[in-house]
C-alpha cells in the first residue's frame, strides 16, 4: 500500500519594488543547502502556516495571510500588511516527495517600505533584490537555482511594467490551482500540469496538448500548446 505524505497548509509572498532602471525588482532568499526541502533553492518568503493561524482564522486563506505576514517578518524583517497582499495562485507539491506542502501564493508591492532586509542566517543564507528578466536570466544560465512555482510566477509578473501594475492586474486575475505530476521523458524529468494529454497517466508520450515544464540543462522550460490545453497559460496576464 502506497504510503501517503501529511500535507501541510503554507503561505509564501512575492514582494516586488519598481527598480531603478524602470521594470520591476523581486526579493529571493536561498534557502541553507542542508534543509530538507528545496535546500539551497532562491525562493520567496515564506513557510508553513501554523496550527493556531488555522484554528483562529475564518478560512484557509486568511489563515495564509496572516502566516504569511509573520514569515516575513521572520525571514527577512520587513512589515508588511494583509491588506496589501493579492493572492494569485495556490501549488500543492507532487505526490512522492518526501514533505507535502499546499501553498497559498501573494503578490506584494513595497516599493514604499522596501528598507534593510535582515536574515536569520540559519533557514536563510542570503537574499538579493534582482529584476526579474535578470533572475531569468540566472537561472537559465545555471546560476540561480529555482522550483517550478517560483520560475511560473516570475515569468507571470515578469510580463508587468511596474509592481503597482502586477499587484492590480493579479487582483483582478483568475487565480490558479495546481498538483504537478512527476515524472521522466529521455531521461529528463518533467512537470506535467492539468490540461496536458499525459498529466492523468502520468504518461509524457501521449500525443495531444501539452502543459508542461521541463528540466533542462539550461534551466526550466515551460509548454503551453495552447488554446487545445483548455486551462490559461500560468506565464501569462
Amino acid at each position: 500500500m502506497e504510503s501517503t505524505v501529511p500535507v501541510r497548509l503554507a503561505a509564501t509572498a512575492v514582494l516586488v519594488r519598481d527598480s531603478v532602471g524602470g521594470g520591476i525588482d523581486v526579493l529571493l532568499l536561498r534557502r541553507n543547502a542542508t534543509l530538507a526541502f528545496a535546500g539551497g533553492a532562491w525562493v520567496f518568503p515564506g513557510g508553513a502556516i501554523d496550527p493556531p493561524e488555522v484554528a483562529a482564522a475564518s478560512s484557509d486563506k486568511a489563515a495564509a495571510k496572516v502566516a504569511v505576514v509573520r514569515e516575513i517578518r521572520e525571514e527577512c524583517g520587513l512589515t508588511v500588511s494583509s491588506d496589501d497582499l493579492v493572492y494569485f495562485c495556490h501549488w500543492t507539491t507532487p505526490k512522492g516527495e518526501k514533505r507535502c506542502f499546499a501553498t497559498w501564493f501573494f503578490v506584494a508591492n513595497v516599493t514604499n517600505n522596501a528598507g534593510d532586509i535582515l536574515i536569520d542566517g540559519s533557514e536563510i543564507h542570503e537574499f538579493q533584490w534582482l529584476e526579474v528578466d535578470e533572475a531569468i536570466s540566472l537561472h537559465h544560465s545555471g546560476n540561480l537555482v529555482l522550483m517550478p512555482p517560483t520560475y511560473l510566477s516570475l515569468s507571470l509578473i515578469a510580463k508587468y511594467g511596474s509592481a503597482e501594475m502586477a499587484c492590480s492586474a493579479l487582483r483582478y486575475r483568475t487565480p490558479y490551482a495546481v498538483t504537478p505530476r512527476l515524472c521522466q521523458q529521455d531521461g529528463m524529468m518533467i512537470c506535467l500540469y492539468p490540461g496536458d494529454s499525459g498529466y492523468e497517466s502520468i504518461e509524457p508520450n501521449l500525443s495531444g496538448p501539452r502543459h508542461r515544464t521541463f528540466f533542462t540543462p539550461k534551466g526550466m522550460q515551460y509548454e503551453h500548446s495552447g488554446n487545445d490545453v483548455g486551462v490559461s497559460p500560468m506565464d501569462q496576464p
